[in-house]
């Protein structure tokens, strides 16, 4: 008796594992203050899946970011639009480079020449997908600059700074 409890329960977990697999809405950001190329380089990620329902919600039903071109085009340009660098209390002009589909994911690529000015605080808003999803999540890593940083920015703080005279990130 005890061993068919146990085994319908596994099978039980094994049938509701999957229905939990993506209840999380996250996107990851990567900065990368890339010397060799002399740019900074921005990389949003986000799970294709949530991306489709996006695209939907801001496009309407019929619009199909796996099919067409104008989707995730248009997606690219939703991110780049919600997604905001200020240096120094300078905002940074960043230049849309396109997306492009990768497995389970969509990466949305922009970038601008590294700043010339010291580095004193970097200020990142990343709001996308929150007026979607209040429970959304852009994790935003830097690198290139000492040792990887990260910021989590949400519904109640889609803003935060990156502080260069200590080695932490600055919520503001």
């Amino acid at each position: 008796m005890r061993q068919t409890l146990w085994l319908v329960l596994s099978v039980l977990l094994c049938f509701c594992a999957p229905l939990q697999a993506h209840q999380m809405k996250t996107a990851i950001t990567k900065l990368l203050f890339n010397d060799r190329s002399g740019q900074l380089e921005v990389m949003h990620r986000f799970y294709l899946h949530d991306a489709e329902h996006a695209v939907k919600h801001l496009q309407g039903k019929a619009a199909d970011i796996h099919k067409e071109e104008a989707a995730r085009t248009q997606f690219a340009a939703y991110v780049a639009s919600h997604f905001q660098l200020t240096l120094n209390d300078e905002p940074l002009q960043l230049q849309l480079l396109g997306s492009e589909l990768d497995g389970r994911h969509i990466w949305v690529y922009q970038e601008i020449a590294l700043p010339k000015a010291e580095l004193k605080t970097l200020r990142v808003r990343h709001d996308s997908l929150i007026s979607i999803w209040p429970a959304q999540i852009n994790v935003v890593n830097l690198e290139g600059r000492g040792p990887v940083r990260t910021l989590k920015l949400s519904k109640q703080s889609p803003e935060q700074s990156f502080d260069f005279s200590t080695t932490t990130a600055a919520a503001n």
